[in-house]
């Protein structure tokens, strides 16, 4: 059979190209979205309309949250994050990046918050160590005037773990990367949260003497009052090992540049502060840097005061002579 010229185009015209909108979107939504981890499918939802909307699907950034962190599993928390505005994504561009404090003070207006609910997450490696929540009250007086701290264990209560104890310097400098903890901090009345958390940990020491390994995750905030001790302070998170490696321990405290442990007034306002502030696009990646350079600025801060007090006892001194002298003068030309 002769073919036409017609029909010999056809059979030489190459194919149409397949585009993402001649796909069905459940299979996009079952086989690929459901495939990437929060950063890439807020990526990929910013590429055109049709992929932004199956985006928005609350069970794709609920079953991410779960996985990522796997506290949010919790009824508690679940309730929480569903009265969020946009729900998992809200709660996941929350506590996902990094967030930034103010720059300049502002006061906070702790009455707003009368509940704190911290989910927190330890992994090594791939695995998990610890999954806990806790729930502190803000109003009363004990917790406003005492020391702020949020433990997430019972006092006797230890979970066992895999870990390999660091028997060395290098050991250590290994655990430290291979931990990685995250810490969020949740407002139920405002609906937002922030992770204060520095993802990985910023030292790893062992005691001399109990063999106990002390693990800490620490953030610095800015935004206090210019000039004052807390115009950066620093969350610290404390993670306490036994000897056998069983965390005994877990608990977070505010730290001004005196080295003075924040009371729980003063701790609500910066968290408020670190709450509302904004937010960036990668998770924390340079607090051990961030950290390093508290603590210089904490020992310059040190030093500088133990030269004002030399000085002020100098002058003390001085002028305490200076009054013998006047005084032995009177009294010898009185006699």
């Amino acid at each position: 059979m002769a073919c036409t010229d017609n029909t010999t185009a056809a059979i030489h015209q190459p194919p149409a190209a397949t585009t993402i909108s001649d796909m069905h979107p459940d299979i996009i939504q079952t086989h690929i979205l459901t495939r990437l981890h929060g950063p890439a499918l807020a990526s990929i939802a910013s590429t055109c309309s049709q992929l932004h909307a199956l985006s928005e699907h609350e069970q794709l950034w609920e079953n991410i949250c779960h996985a990522t962190w796997p506290s949010t599993r919790t009824p508690r928390v679940r309730h929480i994050i569903s009265t969020f505005p946009g729900a998992s994504r809200s709660f996941f561009s929350d506590s996902f990046p990094s967030f930034a404090a103010a720059d300049t003070y502002r006061h906070a207006n702790i009455e707003r918050t009368p509940e704190l609910v911290t989910a927190v997450d330890l992994f090594h490696g791939r695995q998990r160590v610890l999954s806990r929540v806790v729930e502190t009250e803000t109003e009363s007086g004990w917790f406003r005037c005492s020391p702020f701290r949020v433990d997430v264990l019972d006092p006797k209560e230890a979970v066992a773990t895999a870990m390999e104890y660091p028997r060395s310097e290098e050991a250590c400098e290994r655990l430290r990367e291979e931990l990685r903890l995250s810490w969020i901090v949740v407002d139920p009345e405002g609906k937002r949260a922030v992770n204060v958390s520095s993802g990985t940990a910023v030292s790893v020491e062992r005691h001399w003497l109990s063999g106990e390994v002390r693990v800490r995750f620490a953030t610095v905030v800015g935004g206090g009052e210019r000039g004052s001790a807390s115009e950066a302070v620093l969350c610290c998170v404390t993670v306490t090992c036994g000897s056998e490696m069983q965390v005994r321990e877990a608990c977070v405290q505010m730290e001004d540049m005196d080295g003075t442990i924040l009371n729980g007034r003063d701790s609500l306002g910066i968290l408020q502060r670190a709450l509302e502030g904004k937010r960036g696009t990668l998770f924390l990646t340079g607090e051990k840097d961030k950290f390093l350079e508290f603590m210089n600025r904490k020992s310059e801060r040190k030093e500088r005061k133990i030269r004002d007090e030399r000085r002020l006892d100098m002058a003390c001194v001085a002028l305490a002579l200076l009054s013998f002298a006047a005084i032995s003068t009177l009294f010898f030309f009185r006699i």
